[in-house]
């Protein structure tokens, strides 16, 4: 069995794991520009992806596909391996990729610097040289001087059996920079509560981390794939937003 597009939350691996006993699960990890599956899990190892009730997941992205080269650089193009958890931008290069952007050259030099193509994914590498996942570039949240993964955040929500979906977003905020916000869909059956779950996060999460403001929808702006679509999330907060102002309960 594969999955791919976004990460799963490793509550939704297990359920899968248990309910397809003896199934192998992948997850490909991929980008549309670097073809469509550079890096693949060999198995769900739920250990792996966090199983301690008290931590936050860790997303690891396996291993490396034979047809790229890759690794994770700093800002200076260094390659951070055997420096296990400092963050770095994945980078690629083959003759598979894609040779730019359509009537764009401006994306493509951006894209393309050094030899390497430039992927947007921020990933780190852990003790034993693989990848873990830590988000998108664009979808970090930079709150009280911190950078804050949007994913990492959202495996935590998701563990909590009243959230049915859920997507974190930065908003700007005048004492935080960005506050760290949930946007949450309730489980069938379910009504979300803010102050449970802002302590279900800060149970597992740094105090930076933990979401400022919860706020629910009836659904998220999606892709016709099912994508969540954060832009128009943000579009939609910053109408609402109170600057300065912690608006989630505890």
């Amino acid at each position: 069995m594969t999955y791919g597009w976004s990460s799963l939350p490793p509550a939704v691996l297990d359920d899968l794991q248990r309910l397809c006993d003896g199934v192998e699960i992948m997850g490909i990890f991929g980008q549309t520009e670097a073809v469509a599956c550079h890096r693949y899990f060999p198995r769900h190892d739920p250990a792996g992806a966090g199983a301690r009730e008290d931590s936050a997941p860790v997303n690891r992205v396996g291993v490396p596909s034979p047809l790229l080269a890759s690794k994770v650089t700093d800002a200076e193009g260094h390659d951070l391996r055997g420096t296990p958890g400092v963050p770095g931008e994945a980078v690629y290069r083959s003759p598979v990729i894609t040779a730019g952007y359509f009537r764009d050259e401006g994306a493509t030099r951006e894209a393309f610097r050094d030899g390497w193509f430039h992927s947007g994914d921020l990933c780190a590498y852990d003790e034993d040289g693989g990848r873990v996942m830590l988000d998108r570039t664009k979808d970090i949240v930079k709150s009280g001087g911190e950078n804050v993964s949007s994913i990492r955040v959202e495996s935590v929500l998701m563990s909590h059996p009243s959230v049915g979906r859920c997507a974190v977003v930065g908003v700007p905020d005048d004492r935080w920079g960005e506050a760290v916000t949930a946007c949450v869909v309730a489980a069938e059956g379910a009504e979300i509560d803010p102050a449970a779950l802002v302590a279900h996060c800060r149970a597992r999460l740094a105090g930076f981390e933990t979401p400022k403001r919860v706020e629910a929808f009836d659904e998220l702006p999606a892709t016709v794939g099912g994508k969540v679509l954060k832009h128009r999330l943000r579009e939609q907060l910053r109408a609402t937003a109170t600057p300065g102002t912690d608006r989630a309960p505890g």
